[in-house]
């Protein structure tokens, strides 16, 4: 496990690609009635404050000149890849979307389907079963999507060295279990701005580490 002050350090020190895929900033929680699952929910204060203090730990690494800023179709991952630039000196910078880290993305092949699930089933008792068993209706089987995952990751052109891309918890949730980088249930998730770094070697392999904003503090209970 690694936190942003780190992941900037290797960053600067290595000149081969360096990319995050992290967890958007905190947001109002999902109204139980909401048919959309939060598709249309922003950042809170709290939430904007956080991306931009990892926006500020990354200026330990490479410039802002070296880096680009991805994010999921939605509101809160736009707003937090937006904060991320500012901390980091970029105000302004443009945030691309990327189909590849959005919903349904690379993680899920059947939306409705998992929207039937959540609401039928619950969705703890839903997420924890995908988590378990590594698939649930609607979802690509965790071993394939984090295969996807990594293709995407070796094979596209983010328009810069290093990345920052705000995505979604089950996606990171996936793709670190499919890493080897931990198990997760919804008693011990992936929190808000926590997700994967993925560091470049000169054999075209990558390192992959889980990212904290604080190593102190990781272990975070799932919040609908």
């Amino acid at each position: 496990m690694i936190d942003y002050r780190d992941f900037a350090r290797e960053a600067a020190a290595s000149p081969l690609r360096c990319i995050v895929l992290a967890r958007h900033g905190e947001r109002p929680r999902i109204a139980e009635e909401d048919p959309t699952y939060g598709e249309n929910l922003g950042l809170t204060d709290a939430g904007r404050a956080m991306a931009l203090a990892v926006g500020r730990d990354l200026r330990g690494g490479p410039p802002p000149s070296e880096w680009a800023f991805w994010a999921s179709r939605l509101l809160r991952t736009r707003l937090t890849a937006a904060a991320v630039a500012e901390g980091l000196g970029a105000a302004g910078a443009p945030v691309s979307v990327s189909t590849e880290a959005s919903i349904p993305g690379l993680w899920i092949e059947d939306q409705p389907l998992t929207h039937r699930h959540y609401f039928s089933e619950g969705s703890v008792p839903f997420t924890d079963r995908l988590m378990s068993t590594g698939r649930a209706e609607g979802y690509r089987p965790i071993e394939e999507s984090t295969r996807l995952a990594m293709d995407w990751i070796r094979t596209f052109d983010f328009g810069a060295r290093c990345a920052f891309v705000a995505t979604h918890d089950v996606f990171l949730a996936c793709l670190l279990q499919g890493l080897g980088l931990g198990r997760f249930s919804c008693a011990n998730w992936v929190g808000f701005l926590q997700g994967c770094a993925l560091l470049e070697r000169p054999d075209g392999t990558w390192r992959a580490d889980y990212i904290v904003p604080d190593k102190s503090a990781w272990r975070n209970a799932f919040v609908q």
